[in-house]
């Protein structure tokens, strides 16, 4: 593709060109960098002289939109220049070239989501979009954003010929473009198509010309065999011909669209959506058919109807579509009407919160990320681990127990405390790197837990055996839960019951929420009463030795609280921002 500047040009004061992007429907697209270092995009169109209510465009801001950030022209007044955020990632364009059969359920509602939650902003601030295509959506860094929005009607109000051009690419143009009308209900038309095509690979109507999908728009129905049936609603009602039967904004149409699971979405992070979607309003703006006027639908004819002759006939094109008014069907007896599909509700709705955010965030981390900053946690959890093992053995085993250690048996039991809370808190780290930005419930997670600590209960005592350790010494015998020493039947000398001894060290990992203290997204570094309930617990399980087990619980969590990553407050401070402005501002 030979574009007019190369690399090294100049034709823009302040920017410099570096490649050629692409070739869109309205000029070139260069990827340039400023003076100061900043990376753009840069679109050459023919000079414009747009009013100054059109410039208002540059004034939006929205996570799914490409942000514009100024119109300039060249020193000779022959071009103008749009300057907008650089896009490194892909289109959709091309990723529906990838995938020619369309996309999973789950990564087509999340493309659908992100892109109609920007036309909506568009909408509000009083801009139609007129050329929604999947050329001008991209993705990048797991943001969807849509492009070029704007541009058709400054463009085209500098040609001066009042929407005589029709703007937008024929596959995705509503029929009602070829009489100059371009209200809202031409971006939801595209949407039904894009979501269509997202769903199955494929559009709704094609042809071997621009006339022939031109007509097929104005007179078909869609086929939607291929598309599931929870997404056939959405489709059928934005694509009707008649602009009013449609859906009024696009929020009406996103409430009937399933939401995606976005733990089946990897590289995705969640869309920012209207507030009027999470309240679930619907528009009560009245359509031109009442429900007692509705007709039912007519199927297709599978057999070509043949043509009527019409007078002064004319051939599509795009400078002249007709506009062909549907022929009245009699109205036969009361017709039956089938219950219109609803679907699903699938996921609930309301507003996110700064942890949906900042686990949003801890999604776009790759492996080798998550693989580093766990090593870390590791390294730090060696170092917490050596200090509470030496306050915990000067403080209980050499100042509280009954009995007086040898060395031998100091360096056993200190070898002991250090490997207990070790390779308790390596489990923990490990668990929470694998669940830090997973929604999944607690019940499945407490299960995971007590079979992690069940195992750890056996290797615990194990090596208790392998030191010779002799747990019943360091049982209390003031226990402040007396029931404690009857569970615990062996003389000096043995071993506790292997079973037992894992059953109640997996309770201790279950009962408690281990991996809210391995998580980034915890409120504080540092939870001094959580410590204190997990002692609590501790206390009131028979795992031996008692009293000792309380304390290592307790400096376990503390080991694994300093050994964690955690956002800072002035990063919990930026989440909540973002959610906010999710919530206000759409």
């Amino acid at each position: 593709m030979k574009f007019t500047y190369i690399t090294g040009d100049t034709p823009l004061d302040g920017y410099t060109i570096k490649r050629g992007l692409g070739r869109g429907g309205f000029g070139e697209v260069y990827f340039a960098v400023s003076d100061v270092g900043k990376e753009v995009a840069l679109k050459k169109v023919d000079f414009m002289d747009a009013d100054r209510g059109d410039n208002l465009v540059l004034n939006i801001r929205h996570p799914h939109l490409v942000q514009l950030f100024d119109i300039k022209h060249d020193d000779q007044q022959s071009e103008s220049w749009i300057i907008m955020e650089y896009m490194s990632g892909k289109s959709l364009r091309d990723v529906l070239t990838q995938q020619p059969d369309g996309l999973t359920s789950n990564e087509a509602s999340a493309w659908f989501f992100a892109i109609a939650s920007g036309v909506h902003r568009l909408h509000l601030n009083g801009f139609v979009h007129r050329d929604l295509k999947p050329g001008n959506i991209f993705q990048s860094e797991g943001d969807v954003k849509v492009g070029d929005y704007g541009l058709s009607k400054l463009i085209s109000h500098s040609q001066r010929n009042n929407h005589t051009r029709a703007i937008g690419t024929c596959r995705y143009m509503a029929p009602e473009i070829g009489k100059g009308n371009y209200g809202n209900q031409i971006d939801i038309y595209a949407l039904g198509i894009m979501l269509f095509e997202l769903l199955t690979g494929d559009i709704p109507f094609d042809g071997e010309s621009d006339a022939e999908i031109l007509t097929k728009h104005l007179t078909e129905a869609p086929d939607l065999t291929k598309v599931p049936l929870e997404y056939q609603t959405a489709i059928r009602k934005a694509l009707e011909k008649d602009a009013d039967k449609r859906y009024q904004n696009v929020v009406d149409m996103m409430l009937d669209v399933p939401e995606p699971n976005y733990e089946l979405v990897p590289g995705f992070n969640r869309a920012s959506l209207p507030k009027e979607y999470y309240a679930g309003i619907r528009s009560t703006t009245p359509t031109s058919v009442t429900p007692d006027q509705a007709l039912p639908v007519q199927p297709v004819p599978t057999q070509p109807v043949p043509a009527q002759p019409v007078k002064n006939r004319q051939i599509p094109t795009l400078d002249i579509v007709p506009v062909i008014e549907p022929t009245p069907v009699p109205r036969q007896g009361t017709p039956t009407k089938k219950p219109e599909y609803i679907p699903p509700n699938t996921r609930h709705r309301k507003p996110p919160t700064w942890i949906d955010v900042a686990k949003g965030e801890l999604a776009k981390k790759d492996k080798s990320q998550r693989l580093s900053e766990l090593t870390s946690s590791m390294i730090r959890a060696v170092v917490g681990t050596g200090a509470a093992t030496t306050l915990l053995f000067a403080v209980f085993l050499q100042t509280l127990s009954n009995k007086t250690l040898s060395s031998v048996e100091s360096t056993q039991w200190f070898i002991w405390l250090m490997s207990v809370m070790l390779l308790s808190s390596w489990a923990v780290l490990i668990l929470g790197k694998f669940w830090e930005s997973s929604d999944t419930e607690d019940g499945p997670k407490r299960v995971v837990m007590f079979a992690v600590g069940a195992g750890l209960g056996a290797l615990h005592l194990a090596i208790g055996n392998f030191l010779q350790l002799d747990f019943h010494d360091l049982h209390s015998g003031v226990s402040y839960w007396p029931w404690v020493m009857e569970h615990w039947k062996f003389a000096a000398g043995e071993s506790p019951a292997l079973a037992h001894y894992a059953v109640f060290t997996g309770l201790l990992f279950a009962i408690c929420r281990w991996w809210n203290h391995a998580t980034p997204v915890r409120t504080s570094q540092y939870d001094l009463m959580g410590a204190f309930m997990f002692a609590l617990v501790a206390w009131f399980l028979p795992v031996a030795p008692q009293p000792l087990m309380p304390g290592v619980t307790a400096l376990t969590l503390i080991v694994i609280q300093f050994s964690a990553p955690n956002f800072t407050s002035q990063q919990r401070k930026e989440f909540e921002a973002i959610a906010t402005g999710w919530w206000q501002n759409g």
